[in-house]
């Protein structure tokens, strides 16, 4: 299969998981060992300067939220558009960070005002062949991932359904599995 790195996985409309349900999910390594992602569309109480002491000893410059990128704990890692200071750049303008040198360069002293940044204290992480299988059920749709939707400054409200309209209508149907829609409209 194709890496789907830089790529969107959507939630299909049937998904249960608490964690997944109604997630939009922005793709960071997807290879043949597994993959891992993070939710764009899950804001948690927590703020950056909490887990701050993770990253430095430096005062925390970032009264901002940290989103929930998914059920496994990690380091801090930082969704940005410095390709100075990038881990990896995803998509035009979309750079991922998870070393504490490239979060600190990327937050910036004083952060800079206007400039995209996202924080996260977790990931979303599939074993070898488990995102694929997944896929297979039917459970995600894949879309492409621009900069607009990634930092969408609404992503937790409405990100879902914005980027799931997006998806063409015979793309999305392709990516359903028949076999998980009842033959009965009744017995939806």
């Amino acid at each position: 299969m194709e890496s789907l790195s830089g790529k969107l996985l959507v939630a299909s409309p049937g998904m249960d998981d608490p964690n997944f349900a109604r997630a939009v999910i922005l793709m960071i390594e997807h290879h043949d060992e597994g993959a891992l992602g993070l939710v764009l569309n899950r804001v948690m109480e927590r703020r950056v300067e909490e887990v701050w002491e993770q990253i430095t000893l430096e005062d925390c410059q970032v009264d901002e939220p940290l989103r929930f990128g998914g059920p496994c704990p990690g380091p801090v890692m930082m969704l940005h558009d410095r390709r100075d200071c990038a881990g990896v750049e995803l998509a035009h303008g979309v750079c991922f960070s998870s070393e504490p040198e490239q979060v600190v360069a990327a937050t910036g002293d004083p952060p800079p005002s206007g400039r995209p940044r996202t924080y996260f204290a977790s990931y979303s992480g599939w074993g070898s062949g488990q995102l694929e299988s997944e896929l297979d059920q039917g459970a995600w749709l894949v879309a492409s991932a621009s900069r607009d939707v990634v930092f969408d400054p609404d992503a937790d409200d409405g990100l879902w359904m914005r980027v799931l309209a997006s998806i063409d209508r015979a793309i999305a149907m392709l990516a359903l599995n028949p076999n998980l829609v009842p033959r009965d409209p009744l017995m939806n």
